[in-house]
């Protein structure tokens, strides 16, 4: 064709790519059925029964569900409630607390506590004259970035107060922690 016998200009367009196009949105609704049929999910820990404030968390207490990735914090599962956690709910890390509760008219002592007794744990405390009194353990000791040992705290009734916080304060007592 002489384009200066017609004046104009005739463009010659090839087929658009319509496999390339099937191909792509075929793909593309491939990963998002894949997607939607794996449902993500990873366990998550919750109450398989009521948990009172104070009580230590124990592994009979815990129902582990399935729930989508990302729907809930992961959490470490020690210490004690730090609010009541009804049967169902979802075990999170702020309802859960490493000290325990003080009982109402205790006084708490700090002494050295062994770390494998657990806040909310009962222990005997001797005294270097024989006297003993059950307490609880409120706190563990710990050891700090330095090396220095922290001492932990242990909730003690009003009446024994006096003589454990002296005793302790000399290094004269003895902390007896087991199950009952």
């Amino acid at each position: 064709m002489d384009v200066a016998r017609y004046g104009r200009v005739v463009l010659v367009l090839s087929r658009p790519p319509y496999l390339r196009w099937l191909a792509a949105v075929a793909l593309l609704a491939g990963a998002f059925a894949w997607d939607l049929s794996k449902g993500a999910a990873e366990p998550a820990p919750f109450a398989a029964t009521t948990i009172e404030r104070g009580t230590v968390i124990e592994a009979s207490m815990i129902e582990w569900r399935q729930v989508p990735v990302g729907l809930l914090p992961a959490v470490e599962l020690t210490g004690v409630a730090a609010t009541r956690i009804d049967r169902g709910e979802p075990i999170v890390a702020s309802a859960l607390s490493t000290a325990a509760s003080i009982p109402i008219g205790w006084w708490t002592v700090p002494m050295d506590v062994p770390p494998a007794a657990t806040p909310g744990a009962s222990v005997r405390i001797v005294l270097a004259d024989g006297f003993g009194v059950v307490g609880r353990v409120v706190e563990a000791s710990r050891d700090d970035p330095f090396g220095m040992r922290e001492p932990g705290l242990v909730a003690v009734p009003h009446e024994a107060a006096d003589m454990v916080a002296l005793a302790a304060a000399s290094n004269q007592v003895v902390l007896l922690f087991g199950q009952q």
